[in-house]
């Protein structure tokens, strides 16, 4: 299904929101022109975000990320999340959500030997796909076919096979550029055997998932190890081979950055900044800030504050 539309009010995006929601799991391409529009927090199918022109921006994990000209965002089914664009300016926004049975086949068949495949190719395939959550860098091959496959859905009706058949091959690149991405992440861990690489790999992204998830809340080591299901010693040692500090150290640049948003775009005390970015008080908090900035949290707003 392909949804085209131009939005510039509150009213127009919460009409919009209201129209997809109402959408079957069918693949859904969402092809917009927009000034103004937030959608709310939501979850739903595995999706794929990327713009033409302009920045959008979406809430994932408590944190905002901005997809630009040449991004994407892959957002994971079942995940919850909200977007936002406000803008002088039409953004083009493009999403994608796919049929959840399209990704269980382009799944099995990603994974699956040729000579399975052969064997039994009328298997239920397995549903559980997962990618990192964060930007990435559309490839010269993958962004061409977004453009294409957009300047084609907006010039003629496309057949619900041709569709298909081009978000097959689109989730098909992204799964292959997904699986080297975590094989380059896995090369830099200590485990022996690739396959223990990869399996710690996918550990280690879950324990940070989590980490973002709840930067306000009081993280213990216990809690980010049972979530990642990696023992206490395996992920303090293998957590820093992968993102060169300590999960400690990972929430704090998380905490810090929120602080330094709030400082800048609202109105907040620096005593109500310290307990909404998840600091014990506004004493550590100051020494935190003053140590990673070199300027006090009110310094810092003095000199950032629009």
């Amino acid at each position: 299904m392909y949804i085209r539309s131009t939005v510039a009010t509150e009213q127009e995006s919460l009409q919009e929101f209201v129209q997809f929601q109402r959408l079957a799991d069918r693949s859904t391409v969402i092809d917009s022109l927009c000034k103004f529009c937030v959608w709310p927090t939501y979850t739903n199918r595995l999706s794929l975000k990327c713009t033409f022109a302009g920045r959008e921006t979406y809430y994932l994990h408590h944190r905002p990320v901005h997809v630009e000209h040449n991004q994407l965002l892959i957002v994971n089914a079942g995940q919850p999340y909200a977007s936002a664009i406000r803008s002088a300016d039409w953004v083009h926004s493009f999403a994608i959500y796919f049929d959840p049975r399209l990704v269980a086949d382009v799944a099995h068949a990603h994974r699956a030997s040729d000579e399975a495949l052969l064997t039994n190719p009328w298997a239920s395939p397995d549903a559980d796909v997962w990618f990192f959550e964060q930007l990435h860098m559309a490839t010269p091959a993958l962004r061409n076919r977004l453009l294409q496959l957009q300047r084609e859905l907006a010039c003629r009706p496309v057949p619900e096979l041709e569709l298909d058949s081009r978000l097959h091959g689109i989730l098909a690149e992204l799964l292959g550029l997904h699986q080297r991405r975590v094989a380059r992440s896995a090369d830099q861990l200590s485990a022996v055997k690739r396959a223990t690489r990869l399996e710690i790999c996918r550990r280690l992204y879950l324990a940070r998932e989590y980490i973002e998830a709840q930067p306000a809340e009081a993280l213990t080591l216990d809690g980010i190890a049972q979530a990642s299901m990696l023992s206490k010693n395996h992920l303090l040692r293998h957590f820093r081979q992968l993102f060169a500090c300590s999960p400690h150290q990972y929430a704090t640049g998380i905490r810090l950055a929120r602080a330094r948003t709030l400082l800048i775009h609202s109105g907040l005390t620096v005593q109500e900044i310290s307990a909404q970015a998840g600091f014990e008080s506004p004493s550590s908090f100051g020494r935190v800030f003053k140590a990673a900035q070199q300027l006090t949290p009110q310094q810092y707003r003095r000199r950032h504050a629009a």
